[in-house]
């Protein structure tokens, strides 16, 4: 099955099986909407939920799954991914992405190879990748003017370098 990513379980809430999950998504009306089917990747599986609820607690969605009552059963889920089927993604804009197309990509200066995009994060400023170099991790604004061209089909991610940003 192909899955992408929209969350990740960071915590229980409450005695009642709810998650607290990070959320990749700028659909979660229709993400998180009631009868929803979901996944969450443990262990080298994927295991099928139903979205009943979803409500905002600052920075983190709290979701409740019909297939939990008891924290005793989702406690073994604390920092798994929660995933959708390829299938029923959003097509999106010309210069708008998916995390896990970007996660992964080579990331290059002009023709120089840096680095590899081993993780994006989430700032209130906007997104930041994490390009893992021979020497150290950087970080870099994901956004046009840091940006030059993402390259899909080639998996390969071109930066624009200002002064002190490497």
């Amino acid at each position: 099955m192909d899955i992408v990513t929209i969350g990740k379980i960071v915590n229980t809430h409450g005695l009642n099986g709810a998650l607290k999950v990070k959320s990749f998504t700028d659909f979660k009306e229709q993400r998180y909407k009631k009868g929803t089917p979901l996944y969450i990747a443990f262990e080298r599986d994927y295991i099928p939920v139903t979205v009943v609820s979803q409500k905002e607690m600052k920075t983190l969605d709290l979701i409740i799954f019909k297939e939990f009552t008891d924290i005793n059963q989702v406690e073994k889920y604390k920092g798994c991914d929660l995933v959708i089927n390829k299938e029923l993604i959003h097509k999106l804009g010309e210069d708008d992405y998916y995390f896990d197309q970007i996660i992964g990509m080579d990331v290059y200066v002009e023709e120089l190879l840096l680095g590899k995009c081993i993780d994006i994060r989430d700032y209130p400023q906007g997104e930041v990748i994490v390009v893992k170099t021979a020497k150290k991790q950087i970080l870099i604004p994901f956004r046009k003017e840091f940006i030059k061209e993402v390259n899909l089909e080639d998996n390969k991610l071109f930066i624009i370098v200002w002064e002190g940003l490497l």
